[in-house]
């Protein structure tokens, strides 16, 4: 009996660790193009260097199948060693963004003087609505998510 309690044990925690979704990051150069996938989201970006900083231009899509209301995307500039040198936010999306649905974004983060950035730390953060604008079944919590790349 004991046997089988545990073999039942082993069995459900192998079957839902597969169900776990998977992050997709690239690997290119910095001030390549980038992209990251998730099952809620996915960012499309480039980096350039500008005279005032780092400008951050691209697109976010809805990967869900819901709308995402109030998206706000959150870009934390890393030096080699990892220390937030700089950061800017850019919450101008639409207030309803649908499924399967992309809008552009643009970001100029400055750079403080004598500092270099290295890294990009994105953070996003959005709530579930079923459909506009009636607000049926509305999330009362945010979701969110974060991922660290080269700029």
């Amino acid at each position: 009996m004991v046997r089988w309690l545990i073999f039942a044990a082993l069995f459900l925690l192998t079957t839902t660790a597969c169900t776990v979704y998977r992050k997709e990051l690239d690997t290119n150069p910095a001030f390549a193009p980038h992209h990251f996938r998730y099952f809620d989201l996915a960012v499309d970006w480039r980096a350039e260097r500008t005279a005032e900083g780092v400008r951050l231009s691209g697109t976010v899509t809805n990967r869900r199948d819901y709308y995402l209301r109030f998206l706000e995307l959150t870009a934390r500039l890393l030096d080699q060693g990892g220390t937030i040198v700089a950061r800017g936010s850019f919450s101008d999306f639409p207030t309803y963004l649908p499924p399967g649905k992309s809008e552009p974004f643009q970001l100029v983060v400055p750079l403080p003087a004598g500092t270099t950035a290295a890294r990009v730390h994105f953070t996003y953060v959005y709530w579930l609505v079923e459909a506009p604008p009636a607000f049926r079944g509305e999330s009362d919590k945010p979701e969110f998510g974060s991922f660290v790349s080269p700029l």
